[in-house]
């Protein structure tokens, strides 16, 4: 047997262990971790067993992972604003890894290292994670070859024999829209034509097979949508085989603002398709898209708000473990909300001061003349303790006035623990805090858009959408004096 050790498996690992170990010891790493995910994807691309190509391709997942750790318990340390958005990044991203991985036997070890991640409460488990993924052993990339004794090629040309069914690996490498990388929620115009361009390695071509077939499947109405197959005949040379190919996409129906994106996953088979040759799948080969335009959204009927509740809307999404319906919720409590956000501003509705109860009746009103509200909105429901100001459906609506003037939604700090202690109460991830700022202006409002923003409490757990509302505003006229 003469085989060759792959040194391009060993370098990206030894510099991964490195980086891990930095990690471990609460220091930044000193390699770029995404460029070592991607070099990791490569060589999981170029091994001839099956086993350690999901493997390699499995860890780079996980470095992608650790990456946003890392990102989260320097933003913690440094006080940046919305930390937490790298925490449920990487928790997100660890649900994605386990749907791929969660059933794999190569995988095994790397998914007992990080089950912390579902857990993770304090920044310190994250060096308790890298000193685990540090340790976690992976396979040698080798390449092996059986050297024939004179007598066998004889024997080989008396008798053909059928090609042994060596493991073989198709890996996808990147897909790209109009020249664009495909990102992890992809925005694509619908009705629209777009290039799709996808590159894929392939570690051997099997003997009896002229072509590589890849075909898109979708639990989506095929109506709904037009992406391509993709084609590969047998290429010249030797293996691995690196392909690219482009086609065309369409969304053939736009999406609106609480439809979920579409998801795409790409399979991979070899043509004729007899034969028992195994096949391992490997790489970012699923795509979700975006069909709604955010141009075109009317939600709350002031552009810049509509805007910012769509950037809200996917941040919502995001989170892992968290029912449709309740973001369903909150999305229509936000559009009636900001739509009277804009009123205040557009009209001065909110003049002179206003006591809570006061904005409460107000509030309690404007909802209720929602037909999709209506009813099912509930007041002075109880909870911990407390009694919640408004409630739909269980997600509380906490609502608050207040004298002093009010530039940020950072400034609403001492409402949110609050507001976070009713929706745990309530088993919600999500609660609405709105704030009217009756404070006496002497310049000019600010953009309504600018005072609407998502805040997390229970470490991470609540989601607090926070919304201030521009009252007792300054007549223009009295501001050029």
């Amino acid at each position: 047997m003469k085989s060759s050790l792959s040194s391009e498996s060993l370098q990206p690992r030894l510099q991964a262990v490195e980086a891990l170990a930095a990690i471990a010891q609460g220091h930044w790493p000193p390699h770029d971790m995404k460029a070592l995910a991607v070099t990791l994807d490569s060589v999981s691309a170029a091994l001839s067993s099956a086993a350690a190509a999901t493997a390699y391709n499995a860890f780079g997942g996980i470095v992608r992972i650790v990456d946003m750790l890392v990102h989260w318990r320097r933003a913690v340390i440094d006080a940046e604003p919305e930390a937490d958005r790298y925490l449920r990044s990487a928790r997100e991203r660890h649900r994605l890894w386990l749907d791929d991985y969660g059933q794999s036997d190569a995988a095994a070890d790397l998914r007992a290292a990080v089950e912390g991640i579902a857990i993770l409460e304090s920044t310190d488990q994250v060096a308790d994670i890298a000193k685990t993924l540090a340790a976690v052993p992976l396979p040698i990339g080798i390449f092996a070859q059986p050297v024939k004794p004179d007598w066998a090629f004889k024997a080989d040309l008396a008798t053909p024999k059928k090609e042994p069914l060596v493991d073989l690996t198709v890996a996808f490498l990147k897909f790209q829209f109009d020249g664009q990388p495909a990102t992890e929620v992809h925005q694509l115009a619908a009705q629209e034509v777009h290039d799709l361009e996808v590159e894929v390695r392939v570690s051997r071509w099997p003997q009896d097979k002229r072509e590589l077939r890849l075909t898109p499947i979708s639990v989506e109405p095929k109506s709904t949508y037009d992406f391509p197959s993709f084609q590969f005949e047998k290429p010249d040379g030797e293996a691995p085989y690196t392909m690219r190919q482009t086609g065309r996409a369409a969304l053939l129906l736009p999406q609106g603002m609480h439809a979920r994106p579409f998801e795409f996953k790409y399979t991979a088979e070899f043509i004729p398709e007899r034969g028992d040759q195994p096949v391992a799948i490997v790489g970012h080969r699923t795509l979700i898209v975006d069909g709604a335009d955010a141009t075109k959204l009317q939600v709350c009927g002031y552009p810049g708000l509509d805007q910012t509740l769509f950037v809200l809307r996917d941040a919502l999404r995001r989170r892992p473990g968290v029912p449709q319906a309740e973001t369903t919720d909150v999305l229509l409590v936000l559009a009636a909300l900001c739509n009277l956000a804009g009123r205040a501003v557009q009209d001065a509705e909110f003049k002179g001061r206003w006591d809570e109860s006061a904005f409460q009746r107000h509030v309690r009103a404007e909802l209720r003349r929602h037909p999709l509200i209506g009813a099912n909105l509930d007041e002075h429901a109880h909870a911990a303790g407390g009694i919640t100001d408004l409630s739909l459906r269980g997600m509380p609506i906490e609502l608050k006035a207040v004298d002093t003037l009010i530039n940020s939604v950072d400034q609403c700090e001492s409402f949110l623990a609050q507001t976070a202690s009713y929706a745990v109460a309530k088993s919600k991830h999500t609660a609405i805090l709105c704030v009217l700022d009756n404070s006496d202006k002497k310049t000019a409002p600010v953009p309504p858009e600018a005072l609407l923003d998502i805040r997390t409490q229970a470490q991470g757990a609540v989601s607090i959408c926070v919304l201030v509302i521009q009252g007792n505003l300054a007549r223009p006229s009295a501001l050029s004096r």
